[in-house]
């Protein structure tokens, strides 16, 4: 049976990875392409990804399902102890102000919820919140790792 703390370690650094600027598209912050349309995603995290992952929601949830797994086998965690875990991305109402690369920009707080039913049948959740803007070329850098 695997213990609360390891799973809701689980949860907390896999959402640290997920909602991280290394999240990207193309070399840009993945969120940006998906927030502007963004009612609710869901993705279970222990699937595959139906989607293409050259689309934002594709990359969305193949890099989601990665970044659950690599946190799951760093803990120690057997796939086994697991019986479903599953991420919600929920664009919160009304618009926001905040920065990108010390620019003021124009977004939205979205909220990124991952929960996992254990072995036993008990449900952990964990979720943080952060601000994306609309992804826009012009205000924002593009990361290394895309050359």
């Amino acid at each position: 049976m695997a213990t609360r703390r390891v799973i809701t370690g689980v949860l907390d650094n896999f959402l640290g990875t997920y909602v991280s600027r290394n999240s990207d598209f193309d070399g840009y912050l993945l969120f940006g392409f998906l927030v502007a349309d963004l009612g609710e995603l869901r993705i279970d995290l222990l699937g595959q990804p139906a989607e293409d992952p050259r689309t934002p929601a594709g990359a969305a949830a193949a890099t989601a399902v990665a970044r659950f797994d690599d946190q799951r086998r760093k803990a120690g965690l057997r796939l086994s102890q697991v019986h479903e875990a599953w991420l919600t991305i929920r664009r919160l109402p009304g618009p926001v102000s905040g920065e990108v690369n010390g620019r003021p920009r124009a977004g939205f707080n979205v909220r990124f919820a991952a929960a996992a039913v254990a072995d036993n049948g008990r449900r952990y959740d964990r979720a943080r919140v952060a601000f994306v803007a609309p992804h826009d070329a012009a205000a924002e850098l593009r990361s290394a790792r895309s050359h």
